[in-house]
């Protein structure tokens, strides 16, 4: 993809010049598209040479006049595809010539196995974030990745993974899929997965890291209750893993530490979609007594289609209605939603760390390790409309 029609390049003795006038932020290219193959650009011609470092995060994005994540997206994919190099405490680097590098032999290789594809990975946040992380620990390990997206039959999607001398290592994530899993655990391979579930739960196969947002909801869910509210909903996923107990555990603890009944018809489980979510959420909100606080556990996609609905019925958040996320993917929201962070770059790094130390104790103990969510209050709760008109009344 060459943007020299849409972007002007102005390289000169390879000084780097602000570049804010050249990324059309009205146009239909993705800004970080146009981000990438400006820098792509760049080092074809010579502005960045082999082994030269190119400007920081920090400066660069103050360059374009965008967020850090965005040019950090950008920098992330021309380093997957190997063009840029990241040395930790020294910066990003164009790499150099490939030929003395294979003379030297290939760095080893670590196979990202995932039933979504590379496009997923950079529509989703939350599996960027992941693969973010992941793809930190490996540089500063000296590991390469390899990204193998999952097919169908699954013996020769396995096979051709036992083939690969080069795999040193395998990464499962969001994987969800017993009987593949099954074949995938009598590989000769170390495998870690992250953000997934056991095939099994009693009886694990893998190394495991994964998040435990059980406090975290719970603690969302008595927030609510301390602001007054008494009729919550929940929206969550309708597997039926451990990962997703773990959310309605938390919301269930809640209620019941302040003397509130858990109602099962306040309580949704399914296939996670934005149109499902908005169907959902105006069906309630025209019950004679609907909720007036959500606490959407299923992700932000669900979120995005609750809100939708809210504001459709004409209602205010947080003034008429309270909405908290999940997974603190949603950036730019008025107001600023109230959410639980789920630590996805260090889920990609500690699954890294895992692999890495699985290589020299072959025969040590599984580990299952996870890591704690957090809740953010910030702008999308508030106690209940009515409440407050009835204060404010009878003062």
């Amino acid at each position: 993809m060459n943007l020299n029609n849409l972007i002007p390049i102005n390289a000169t003795n390879g000084v780097y010049q602000a570049m804010s006038n050249e990324i059309q932020k009205h146009a239909p290219i993705p800004i970080f598209e146009q981000v990438r193959e400006l820098l792509r650009e760049r080092i074809a011609q010579g502005v960045y040479k082999p082994d030269q470092s190119i400007p920081d995060e920090r400066s660069m994005a103050k360059q374009f006049g965008l967020s850090r994540m965005t040019v950090r997206r950008a920098i992330m994919e021309l380093t997957a595809e190997g063009l840029l190099t990241r040395t930790r405490g020294k910066g990003t680097f164009v790499r150099g010539s490939f030929a003395p590098r294979e003379r030297r032999g290939r760095p080893p290789l670590l196979g990202i196995v995932a039933p979504f594809g590379q496009a997923d990975v950079r529509n989703s946040l939350f599996c960027h974030r992941i693969l973010a992380g992941i793809q930190e620990a490996s540089e500063q390990a000296g590991y390469s990745l390899a990204f193998r997206r999952v097919s169908e039959p699954y013996e020769a999607f396995v096979a051709n993974l036992r083939e690969d001398t080069a795999l040193k290592g395998l990464i499962l994530v969001e994987m969800h899929n017993p009987p593949l899993q099954q074949m995938l655990a009598k590989l000769p391979i170390p495998s870690v997965l992250v953000d997934s579930c056991q095939p099994d739960d009693a009886a694990p196969v893998f190394n495991e890291v994964n998040h435990d947002s059980t406090a975290a909801v719970r603690e969302a869910v008595a927030s609510l209750v301390r602001l007054g509210h008494r009729e919550i909903a929940l929206f969550m996923h309708e597997a039926r893993t451990h990962l997703h107990r773990m959310r309605r555990a938390g919301y269930e603890q809640a209620l019941r530490a302040h003397g509130l009944p858990v109602r099962p018809e306040r309580i949704f489980e399914f296939n996670p979609s934005g149109e499902t979510a908005y169907a959902l959420m105006k069906t309630l909100l025209r019950q004679e007594q609907p909720p007036t606080a959500l606490v959407c556990a299923g992700g932000d996609e669900l979120t995005f289609g609750a809100l939708a609905a809210v504001q459709q019925q004409g209602l205010q958040v947080p003034r008429d209605f309270s909405v908290i996320g999940y997974g603190d993917t949603i950036v730019f929201a008025v107001p600023p939603l109230s959410t639980i962070r789920v630590p996805w770059e260090a889920l990609g790094k500690t699954g890294v760390q895992v692999l890495l130390e699985r290589f020299k104790q072959p025969t040590a103990p599984l580990q299952r390790i996870f890591l704690p969510c957090e809740y953010l209050a910030r702008g999308s709760c508030e106690t209940p409309r009515a409440l407050d008109l009835a204060g404010s009344a009878a003062r």
